[in-house]
């Protein structure tokens, strides 16, 4: 059963690990917005069913200030991380998007330290300068990178605040996820947000541009089935049987998986500098979180 249980959570990894991969591929002819408004609208109704099949969670009676309570992390998540994910990726490299935002559980224990009053532990200080060492040697690098892109200065820039703004939306999303569960609340705030960014959009007239081809489509798809609705269902599951902390250690190989697929598929290089950078910045993740695996381990 634990075997099962690794497996989904690979499984899970290797497909949050294509996000950039596939977002990049169709930056050019599907703009940011609507590549993320899609993907999460997708996404939130891929999750209903699974929620229908649990009872307990199916049952509980939402009124309108508990879809409110979710609708925030939601818009933070989807207007803010994601879309600027999308943007870094529009901008910059996938690969390096890719890096910048697996950096998000460093912002993660800085926003936990003010929000949630969690201790901040001498390894979580010493975690959060180790990291953000790392981000710094990801961004050196990016300047001596070979690889063209259309402004890698913005592309790093977008990659810095989607982490950011994705560490924000983690924090705010725990008592959600404690109150609501996993699948119901990622369900109502993927749907929110998305019809959210859509409305912002639609008011301010902003790029909605989707170059409708059979490539763009099956990508986008990808992106909203895949790795916005059945990687969470599969690494959920995954995490029944197994400890969280061993679960979440699986996401130390989304920089190197999407770095590998983001060289065969695009023909991305990482520098040597970049490289170092990906180790340092998981080892500040480790040394950060390194009181939590004590003692759940």
């Amino acid at each position: 059963m634990k075997g099962v249980s690794y497996l989904y959570c690979f499984i899970a990894i290797f497909f949050f690990s294509t996000n950039e991969l596939v977002g990049k591929i169709v930056s050019l002819d599907v703009s940011p917005i609507m590549v993320t408004v899609i993907r999460f609208f997708i996404g939130s109704i891929i999750i209903i069913p699974f929620i229908l099949k649990q009872k307990g969670e199916a049952d509980k009676s939402l009124r309108f200030k508990d879809y409110a309570s979710m609708a925030f992390p939601g818009i933070i998540n989807v207007g803010l991380a994601m879309l600027f994910l999308q943007l870094a990726t529009y901008y910059g490299k996938a690969s390096t998007s890719a890096i910048l935002i697996s950096s998000n559980p460093l912002f993660v224990a800085i926003f936990a330290t003010f929000i949630l009053k969690e201790r901040l532990s001498t390894e979580k200080i010493a975690g959060i300068l180790l990291g953000l060492v790392g981000v710094y040697l990801v961004i050196k690098g990016e300047k001596g990178s070979p690889q063209p892109t259309l402004n890698y200065q913005l592309g790093i820039i977008y990659g810095v605040i989607a982490s950011i703004a994705f560490g924000l939306y983690t924090v705010l999303a725990k008592k959600q996820t404690a109150k609501y569960g996993n699948l119901v609340f990622n369900s109502v705030s993927f749907g929110v947000g998305a019809i959210v960014l859509l409305i912002v959009s639609l008011i301010f007239n902003l790029d909605l541009s989707f170059n409708f081809t059979l490539k763009n489509s099956i990508s986008v798809l990808y992106m909203g089935i895949f790795v916005t609705g059945i990687a969470y269902i599969l690494y959920l599951n995954g995490l029944k049987n197994i400890p969280a902390t061993s679960g979440s250690m699986f996401f130390f190989l989304k920089p190197f998986i999407a770095s590998l697929l983001s060289w065969i598929i695009l023909g991305e290089k990482i520098t040597p500098i970049q490289l170092v950078g990906i180790f340092v910045i998981i080892a500040g993740i480790y040394v950060s979180h390194l009181n939590f695996v004590k003692a759940k381990g």
